[in-house]
C-alpha cells in the first residue's frame, strides 16, 4: 500500500493521493493554523474505522442473501486529554433496515467484523481503545 501526502500550500491543509488513484483531504481548525477546508486527521481515522466495519457488516449480510434497505453508523468517540490525544472509547450505533435479516444475522456480522475482518477496528482495540457497539434492526 502506498500513499503520497502533499501540503496544499495553505495553512495545515494536506491532500493525500492513494495507490488506487483516490484523493483524501485533511485540515485543522483555523485557531491552530489550519484553513478548516477538510476533515481533521482524527476524524478521518474514526471515519475509516467505521467504513471498514460497515463494509464487513454489509458484505456478510449480503453473503447471507439478506436485503439491506439502509445501513447507517454513528460514532461518538472520546479522546485522552493529555497528548497524544488518542481515542480511549468509541460508542458505535449501527442502524440497519432489512425485511429479512434477523438479530442473529446482524450480531454474527458484527462479531465477524470485530474479531476477524476489520483491521482498522483491531488497530483501535490494540491501542487500548474500548469499542462499544449497539445496533437497531428494523424491517
Amino acid at each position: 500500500m502506498h500513499v503520497t501526502l502533499r501540503w496544499a500550500k495553505s495553512g495545515l491543509h494536506f491532500i493525500a493521493y492513494t495507490e488506487g488513484g483516490h484523493r483524501l483531504e485533511f485540515d485543522s481548525p483555523i485557531e491552530v493554523g489550519g484553513t478548516n477546508q477538510a476533515a481533521r486527521p482524527m476524524e478521518g481515522l474514526l471515519a475509516a474505522m467505521l467504513a471498514c466495519f460497515s463494509a464487513d457488516v454489509v458484505s456478510i449480510l449480503k453473503k447471507k442473501r439478506k436485503l439491506i434497505r439502509s445501513h447507517t453508523v454513528e460514532a461518538q468517540a472520546q479522546r485522552r486529554i493529555e497528548y497524544p490525544q488518542v481515542f480511549t472509547h468509541v460508542r458505535i450505533l449501527l442502524s440497519i433496515e432489512s425485511p429479512d435479516a434477523t438479530p442473529a444475522d446482524v450480531e454474527r456480522s458484527i462479531e465477524l467484523s470485530r474479531t476477524k475482518y476489520c483491521s482498522a477496528m483491531a488497530m483501535f482495540e490494540a491501542a487500548g481503545c474500548v469499542i462499544e457497539i449497539q445496533y437497531s434492526l428494523t424491517p
